[in-house]
């Protein structure tokens, strides 16, 4: 089963501030610089079309140390962690923000938009968790819970495996495409999984001495808990 949900860019936008804020590291005192900020926000949210496509699996298709749907194979070291047993549903996702366009040549001007446009993809992204703990956990009750989000890049899958994705999802069904120079366009956009699980359920942890990941993994670790603590 696939379909797409659609957000409102005004239901985004008070976690996309927060995120572009701690991106920038705006205190106090940087008060006109975040004003400035805002003003290239309000030129280029016109351009901003929050929607994502999702599917749903069965746990039948989780097998050791990789997923497979329809003889498409998705490698990550982190899945053998997983209890299947304990896993109810298997969500497959491609979001996109389009960007938040900035025809100014001024370079800060430039970096603000696409600061801005990272900020709404993280903030697209935990609409989209509220939206399938709405559909798959509220529905069901007590006693089941969303893993955190497995992708292209981090908990130990590899960055070659967005290719797999969009071989399984119909990214032009919200007007994302797989390039041959292995990212999405538009550039705003993200792609993954995420698992209904029985409460209680064994996930990879986070903490790095017990990462299981790839090398080329650490890099979006690290950005992640950088900004955390701005």
């Amino acid at each position: 089963m696939s379909f797409v949900i659609s957000f409102r860019e005004e239901d985004a936008f008070p976690l996309a501030r927060t995120g572009f804020v701690n991106m920038c590291g705006f205190k106090e005192k940087h008060k006109k610089m975040f004003e400035s900020g805002m003003t290239i926000r309000e030129l280029g949210i016109g351009k901003i079309n929050i929607r994502a496509l999702l599917s749903e699996f069965e746990p039948d298709v989780i097998g050791e140390g990789g997923i497979e749907i329809n003889d498409i194979r998705l490698n990550c070291d982190s899945f053998f962690m997983l209890e299947k047993e304990k896993v109810r549903k298997v969500i497959v996702y491609v979001l996109s923000v389009d960007e938040c366009g900035c025809e100014s040549e001024k370079i800060l001007d430039r970096l603000y938009a696409d600061f801005w446009g990272t900020a709404y993809v993280d903030a697209a992204y935990e609409l989209l968790r509220n939206e399938i703990d709405s559909l798959y956990i509220k529905k069901a009750g007590v006693g089941l819970v969303l893993s955190d989000a497995f992708g292209p890049g981090y908990y130990g899958m590899p960055t070659e495996e967005l290719r797999a994705i969009f071989q399984i999802m119909d990214g032009d069904k919200i007007g994302v495409k797989y390039m041959p120079g292995g990212h999405m366009m538009p550039i705003k956009s993200c792609a993954g999984l995420i698992f209904v699980m029985d409460e209680g359920a064994k996930v990879p942890e986070k903490c790095c001495h017990s990462c299981v990941g790839n090398q080329s993994g650490c890099r979006y670790c690290n950005v992640l808990q950088t900004a955390g603590k701005a």
